[in-house]
């Protein structure tokens, strides 16, 4: 049986910065939450849905955080 077979590796790096005062934005608690928890399941989900079936998608999350900072 002959097979293509293949690997591609790579690092995601989302920044983000969001005024606390915009309208309808969720609680701090609820966007650390989604951001430590949540993002690498959806990424996975996001690209599997996106690539042929028998493809496999692993993500590794390496490190999630969120904080309030001061801006001047």
């Amino acid at each position: 049986m002959r097979q293509i077979k293949g690997r591609y590796v790579a690092q995601i790096e989302i920044n983000f910065a969001i005024d606390e005062s915009t309208e309808g934005l969720l609680p701090f608690g609820e966007i650390h939450k989604r951001t430590t928890e949540g993002l690498t399941p959806m990424l996975k989900e996001l690209i599997q849905n996106e690539i042929s079936e028998g493809t496999e998608v692993t993500i590794t999350q390496m490190f999630a955080d969120v904080w309030r900072a001061e801006v001047d």
